[in-house]
């Protein structure tokens, strides 16, 4: 009899080990399921001090731009550079009122507004590194040529800086985006060498190009009156247009 007890006292005790084994598991997988269901169940957003990592698509290295995960789950980095002159800069000095502010808040994604008053393709290659790889952007945008058509820049030299640029975005794994010439008084010759080249330059290497003439001028190389106080440079207006035709462009 007292065998027979001890035999029943044995297997409760098992059966209370079982049950304890299991909730103790149930617990644990509980617990460590969730990060990945988490991570995996929906697309996240970073930004400020993320990194990409590997298998990024548009990131400049170890990127600290905002990076989303696209419908095949490969990371982007959406975060733009707008390199340029006053016609990047904004009107009438004033970021807020820039085409690139306006592509920010159509596109909802960060842009960082780098144009810079009195400038020339020159001047954009040298502070590329600065004010363009330091940002660890997924897109640099580049907008030169009224600058150097006003000082008289040889093609040549315009050709070789705007490359230059090019090559420099690409090793940083950032894509390069080109915004053809526009006109301006007094250009008129030295602005369309620019223009021909660069179409051409952008078709042969597939580089995406805006052209905000066709947004400005129309048809003419007079800047329309809707779009310009001055008939020089764009007013608020004409900001926004070309805000809402880059976002077209890009999206």
């Amino acid at each position: 009899m007292r065998t027979y007890r001890l035999e029943i006292r044995v297997i409760q005790l098992s059966i209370l080990m079982a049950v304890i084994v299991l909730v103790f598991g149930f617990v644990n997988v509980w617990n460590g399921g969730t990060p990945e269901q988490s991570a995996s169940g929906s697309s996240t957003v970073q930004s400020g001090g993320a990194s990409n990592g590997g298998g990024t698509e548009n990131g400049a290295g170890d990127s600290n731009g905002d990076t989303v995960l696209n419908s095949s789950g490969t990371t982007v980095n959406t975060k733009m550079v707008c390199l340029g002159d006053s016609f990047t800069y904004g009107y009438p000095g004033e970021p807020s009122s820039s085409w690139p502010q306006h592509l920010a808040d159509v596109l909802k994604v960060e842009v960082v507004n780098a144009g810079q008053t009195y400038q020339n393709a020159s001047s954009l290659l040298e502070r590329f590194e600065e004010d363009v790889i330091a940002e660890k952007p997924g897109t640099v945008i580049i907008f030169a040529g009224v600058g150097d058509a006003i000082r008289g820049t040889p093609l040549e030299e315009y050709q070789n800086n705007i490359k230059a640029m090019v090559e420099k975005a690409t090793a940083n794994q950032i894509k390069p985006v080109l915004v053809l010439p526009i006109p301006f008084p007094d250009t008129d010759e030295l602005y369309k060498q620019y223009r021909e080249w660069e179409a051409a330059y952008a078709q042969e290497q597939k580089i995406t190009a805006l052209d905000f003439k066709g947004v400005l001028f129309g048809n003419g190389d007079e800047i329309l009156r809707k779009y310009s106080d001055d008939g020089r440079y764009p007013n608020k207006d004409g900001y926004q247009a070309m805000g809402d035709y880059a976002a077209t462009v890009l999206q």
